[in-house]
């Protein structure tokens, strides 16, 4: 069933010349148990590098001294950009003389063209799956925000009574909203500019250390318009704020110093213990302008992160809104669509079963449900069904028929499309086209009117029995809800235990004094801790020293003598200063709620020393 996999092992290089074939390799041992993963050279580091070993990488100075923001001992790190129209997000682009943002670098078969960009999304996309990660088409006036995302990676269970993984999204992991930031500011109602002379578009928060985390740029609806598609992190007390635009690799960055972010009067947005929202600005509300034409808001969740599910935020909204008329009770429901049928199971491939309506929604690329697609047996990915894009609500249906409006910066008539739901043939412009399925490049049409409908609203909906129907209209907040859902991988939790909402990260821990070498007397010991998950379990917090400190014996619990200096900080004052704290070795753990333990032992010695065994 399988290949035979390469093996590794060890051979010998005659003389260290260059050879054509691996035959001219001499074997020495190789064990085909072992695959090979890295093939390193058997000889001294100085032989290939001319020097002994390489440079030891000096650890974050954890001071205080980084920005103001960061007190000594944090637990946490600065994260920033100089501009969010510096980008190159648009595939296979190219910058334009006089801008900074890629474009269609021209030829015979634009993107706009292809199944990057339509609806459809035939075969594998260049655009979303292999490079860049734009959402449609946007012009950098539709910048609005920006998502900080924190990543959990999913623990991996392949045995025991809850083994496999206890929820499911589009992006397999854990995604949880540590803040959405409004990037545009406004002095007298005008914009400042930046050092390339565009609308100062930078930033700067302050999130959890040590922890995964990602970017997706929002618009004013707060839908997704490029996504970052790799991880990043920061250590304890450090501040990264060099990017100088998303990708934009091809140009000399922008000088984070010279924006509005790194202005002494810049506040940081701290994400460690609540996460900003953007919302519709309400008719009362005052206070700060975070757009152009004053449209938008923001509120403040009292929480380290925010997160949406199917079953206790997305379900709720399809039942007050939608399920009176795409109902499975009737023989023909709205656009041939059933959105109430979670009671029965679907097998969806090796995913396992799911609720018939989450199915319809947010795993039906095979379109086994409703409407069919002309000329294929699926909606081709990376949309997740007729009405779901995965991981893009701008391109999504369902999205479309909650703003009443198409979304994704192209028009009805730019691509064929079927004119009127399920009748199984093409119009362009008007004209009836045929066209060859292997090369179509076709999408779907925003048709008829807002979900639900004014007349199902106002009340003078009539149902097939002419039954009258009344619903309350959407919230604006409901609307961002679904947004934030389809923007998240449509996350659904199967598991009440180990799904979605498990806490699935370890806590941060920084023993920021003393540090190698730590010069003269020993007169304190500083921790950072921080949890941006369940919380910290502070009774947990223990810190043990190979020698007697504060009163206490060596190998006694010091957590209890700790006092907390500053947000995540924690600092013992020690009675009777040591002459130095080479030697010292500390243990020191601590627990968050779910119960995830992080320990880190640390050896005090001087730089350069031999290292000691790691535990």
């Amino acid at each position: 069933k399988y290949l035979p996999q390469i093996d590794g092992g060890i051979y010998l290089l005659k003389d260290g010349k260059v050879i054509d074939e691996p035959g001219k390799l001499l074997l020495i041992k190789n064990d085909p148990k072992y695959n090979e993963s890295w093939p390193r050279a058997v000889v001294p580091y100085k032989r290939i590098y001319g020097i002994e070993e390489p440079k030891r990488l000096v650890p974050v100075a954890n001071t205080g001294k980084t920005h103001k923001a960061l007190p000594a001992g944090s637990p946490f790190g600065l994260v920033g950009a100089s501009s969010m129209y510096k980008r190159e997000s648009y595939p296979n682009g190219v910058v334009l003389e006089g801008s900074v943002t890629s474009t269609y670098a021209g030829g015979n078969r634009p993107w706009r063209d292809l199944d990057a960009f339509t609806s459809h999304g035939n075969g594998m996309p260049r655009n979303w799956h292999n490079q860049g990660a734009d959402v449609g088409l946007y012009e950098n006036s539709d910048i609005h925000a920006i998502r900080v995302l924190a990543m959990e990676p999913t623990t991996d269970r392949h045995r025991g009574a809850n083994n496999g993984r206890g929820f499911y999204s589009h992006a397999m992991e854990r995604l949880r909203i540590l803040g959405e930031i409004p990037v545009r500011k406004f002095q007298n109602g005008k914009q400042p500019t930046d050092p390339d002379g565009n609308p100062d578009t930078s930033f700067l928060a302050k999130i959890p250390a040590d922890t995964a985390i990602t970017f997706q740029t929002l618009d004013r609806d707060g839908m997704v318009l490029n996504m970052s598609q790799t991880w990043h992190q920061l250590r304890p007390g450090e501040m990264r704020a060099d990017c100088g635009g998303c990708h934009s690799h091809s140009q000399e960055p922008t000088d984070f110093s010279d924006t509005a972010a790194a202005a002494a009067d810049y506040k940081v947005w701290d994400l460690t213990e609540t996460t900003p929202l953007v919302e519709t600005r309400g008719a009362g509300e005052a206070g700060r302008q975070w757009d152009s034409d004053n449209s938008t808001g923001l509120r403040q969740e009292k929480q380290a992160t925010v997160t949406v599910e199917y079953f206790r935020d997305i379900r709720p909204i399809l039942e007050a809104h939608c399920v009176a008329c795409h109902t499975s009770d009737w023989q023909k429901p709205a656009g041939n669509l059933v959105l109430d049928d979670d009671a029965t199971l679907v097998q969806v491939d090796r995913h396992g079963k799911f609720p018939g309506t989450y199915v319809r929604l947010a795993l039906d690329e095979k379109a086994r449900f409703g409407h069919k697609p002309i000329g294929y047996n699926s909606w081709g990915y990376p949309n997740a069904s007729r009405y779901i894009r995965k991981l893009q609500s701008r391109r999504s249906l369902l999205t479309w028929k909650l703003f009443g409006r198409r979304l994704d910066g192209f028009s009805n008539e730019d691509h064929p499309s079927e004119p009127e739901p399920g009748v199984g043939y093409f119009t362009h412009k008007g004209e009836r086209v045929e066209t060859d399925w292997a090369r179509a490049r076709y999408d779907i049409d925003y048709l008829g009117s807002s979900m639900p409908p004014p007349a199902a609203v106002a009340g003078t909906y009539k149902g097939p029995e002419g039954r009258t129907i009344k619903v309350p209209p959407l919230s604006d907040e409901s609307r961002r809800t679904l947004v934030r859902w389809i923007d998240l991988g449509c996350p659904i939790d199967r598991d009440p235990q180990y799904g979605w909402f498990l806490d699935d990260d370890r806590p941060v821990i920084t023993l920021a004094e003393p540090v190698a070498g730590h010069p003269g007397p020993l007169e304190r010991v500083r921790i950072g801790l921080s949890d941006h998950g369940s919380g910290l379990d502070l009774s947990s917090f223990k810190v043990v020293a190979s020698v007697a400190l504060h009163g206490f014996a060596a190998g006694e619990n010091l957590g209890p003598a700790f006092r907390r200096a500053s947000l995540g900080v924690w600092v013992l004052e020690l009675k009777k200063p040591l002459p130095r704290a080479v030697g010292i070795r500390f243990d020191v753990e601590v627990k968050d709620r779910q119960g995830n333990r992080t320990r880190l032992v640390r050896q005090i010695r001087l730089p350069g020393s031999p290292r000691t065994a790691r535990r």
